[in-house]
């Protein structure tokens, strides 16, 4: 919805189009009309996907796929989701307190993937292992000098059966 009053101020400042005229209709004036006659069906398509999540309770669980968590980041960011995938590259490290932690990239079958961590132990997971977790997302966590995106403090992590 920003994006086409950003699209609209530029126009009518005259910034976008110049006068245009393709057969005797001037481009800019046809473009600004439609635009204007588009923006309630614009306004009213953000609203139900913004609503999605808006009005349910934050401490809610979601249970969503990795691929709309990444594609979103904003919608779930300090949400609690349930998330199912493979895990890859598994690192056990202890904390600057001595504490075990447990960190791994999990992925789906597109690609998509997260960072999960678990604190307080390291997990008996492997490389492949399917996996469903549960836990808080973050579009971005900083630590230290780092930023790292799309990541989850997992709360529980328990292994999947899958059958082939």
């Amino acid at each position: 919805m920003k994006l086409i009053l950003i699209i609209l101020c530029k126009l009518l400042r005259g910034e976008l189009l110049e006068q245009i005229t393709i057969r005797g209709i001037n481009m800019k004036q046809t473009f600004i009309i439609l635009l204007i006659i588009s923006f309630p069906f614009q306004a009213a398509i953000g609203d139900s996907q913004e609503s999605k999540l808006s009005n349910m309770n934050p401490d809610e669980i979601i249970s969503v796929d990795i691929a709309e968590v990444v594609s979103q980041p904003k919608e779930y960011d300090g949400r609690k989701v349930t998330l199912e995938g493979v895990v890859k590259k598994v690192k056990y490290t202890k904390s600057s307190k001595g504490e075990d932690f447990t960190v791994f990239k999990l992925k789906d079958s597109q690609g998509n993937e997260v960072g999960v961590y678990y604190e307080d132990e390291h997990l008996p997971i492997t490389k492949g292992d399917t996996v469903r977790i549960m836990g808080k997302f973050r579009k971005e966590k900083k630590y230290f000098l780092y930023k790292i995106k799309n990541v989850i403090k997992a709360r529980t992590v328990e292994s999947v059966n899958v059958i082939p």
